[in-house]
């Protein structure tokens, strides 16, 4: 039977090397939506400007996991000690992988400079949480989202590198309006009932376009968007 893991590479960056024992897993695929929407079963949160990811963190190691990248192995040592900012081990966390520019802004380029030469160390990593998938020994894909989501920012303290997305419940049109004034041009819409479905795609999980969204004066800056009352 063939690996369902092998088009995912593994990027361990603890310093032993080490590679996990908790159970791998695909990411979980969103549907393409029209628009951003306003519906109180839904969570909206920003869609960032990187490539998503899984954080898995065992015994104070930390090993990332992304589709496809090209040689991620040296690319990003500067997130080695984000697992020092949960509360718990032994966990899986979906998120995005991120590279800043010097003014904290996310930067697409930086990210495909990072990984096409890691000894350059263009920009700073940083990896933004949005869901948690297994804590201890415990999967928690079939709990609803909205429980998910809550013993996540119950486990996570934010920091320089690492950081728990910011959202809404309910309220797409505002959330777009708000991304689309940092120049984002896309939302996450996440069904608060739902269930985390790995390697599949599922409405549970939809990527909203912003629609005309307005000219930014300058790029996003992650640090903002973290203070906003989101």
């Amino acid at each position: 039977m063939p690996d369902a893991n092998a088009d995912q590479l593994s990027l361990a960056i603890d310093a032993g090397g080490s590679t996990t024992t908790l159970p791998r897993l695909r990411p979980m695929l969103p549907i393409n939506g029209e628009r951003p929407f306003d519906d109180p079963a839904w969570f909206f949160e920003p869609w960032w400007p990187g490539t998503p990811a899984l954080l898995y963190l065992e015994a104070g190691s930390v090993t990332l996991s992304a589709g496809h990248l090209a040689d991620p192995g040296a690319a990003f040592p500067e997130l080695a000690g984000i697992g020092a900012q949960f509360a718990a081990d032994r966990l899986i966390v979906e998120g995005s992988l991120l590279v800043l520019d010097a003014d904290g802004r996310p930067d697409a380029e930086l990210l495909r400079r990072r990984l096409a030469e890691p000894s350059t160390r263009a920009g700073t990593p940083a990896f933004v949480c949005s869901d948690l998938l297994q804590r201890d020994d415990r999967a928690l894909v079939t709990l609803p989202f909205e429980v998910r989501r809550a013993q996540l920012a119950g486990l996570i303290e934010d920091g320089d590198a690492c950081v728990i997305s910011r959202g809404l419940v309910g309220e797409g049109v505002t959330l777009a309006a708000a991304v689309a004034s940092m120049g984002l041009a896309e939302i996450s819409a996440r069904l608060l009932a739902g269930r985390y479905r790995p390697g599949q795609q599922d409405d549970a999980w939809l990527r909203l376009p912003v629609i005309e969204a307005p000219a930014p004066q300058t790029r996003p800056l992650l640090t903002l968007l973290q203070r906003l009352p989101l």
